[in-house]
């Protein structure tokens, strides 16, 4: 009897020294990580799904110890939302409402309408019948050739030796001549077509009154152009026209 009370003693020691060694030689969970590697094995082999192994008593009080995070402010949140949902709308450019090219188009037909304001209107005239050297008649209209003196259709002339010659009708079939059956260009006058104006006209590109005054039928008035003055000269140097002889 007092043998197997010393045994009993014995193994009590033993059993209690045991327990105060399990922390230090085993390390914490180390059973029920044993225990859950034996589980997955053994249904690893049966071909059963391992199930999710449920949290240590050490990672449970590791989760409980880290801080919750704190709610971000209200305005913070509003803030973080209307980034997240922007979006960029690109700022319309000034060219896209009027284009470039549209204003240099509108540009130039400006300039163009104003150049045809200030270009003086001209008609054309058809059937012209030659009054004198310096009027010419179509229907009903009658034009003064502008920027000239001319001599009546009936006027008289003398040559260098004192004879006599008809130098109006003369100039009136030159530009009869000249004309034939084509038509006239007369610019009209600031308040339009009248029935009686005095205008330049051409014919075929030719300016009348300069022509006239070249071929020595008409004289340049007072105040006309250069290009008439020259003409003139031209004519009396030549001596031909009014200026062949004594007048």
């Amino acid at each position: 009897m007092e043998l197997a009370s010393r045994i009993l003693s014995i193994l009590l020691g033993l059993a209690v020294v045991a327990l105060l060694l399990w922390p230090i030689n085993i390390p914490l969970g180390f059973g029920q990580a044993w225990w859950a590697k034996e589980v997955a094995a053994k249904r690893e082999s049966a071909g059963t799904p391992v199930a999710a192994e449920p949290p240590t008593a050490a990672a449970a009080v590791s989760q409980a110890a880290e801080p919750a995070p704190s709610p971000a402010p209200a305005k913070q949140q509003a803030a973080t939302a209307v980034q997240t949902h922007a979006v960029a709308v690109p700022s319309p450019s000034p060219a896209a409402d009027v284009p470039i090219a549209d204003d240099a188009e509108r540009l130039a037909a400006l300039q163009t309408d104003q150049g045809a304001a200030q270009k003086p209107k001209s008609k054309l005239y058809y059937k012209v019948r030659v009054i004198d050297a310096g009027t010419i008649q179509s229907g009903a209209i009658t034009i003064t050739l502008a920027g000239i003196a001319v001599r009546d259709a009936k006027a008289a002339c003398k040559d260098a030796k004192g004879r006599a010659w008809a130098c109006g009708e003369a100039g009136r079939v030159a530009l009869a001549k000249l004309i034939r059956a084509r038509a006239a260009n007369c610019t009209l006058p600031a308040g339009g077509e009248q029935t009686s104006f005095a205008a330049r006209c051409s014919v075929a590109g030719t300016d009348l009154s300069t022509w006239l005054v070249r071929q020595g039928w008409a004289n340049p008035k007072d105040g006309s152009d250069k290009a008439l003055a020259d003409a003139a000269d031209a004519a009396k140097k030549d001596r031909i026209g009014l200026w062949r002889g004594a007048q």
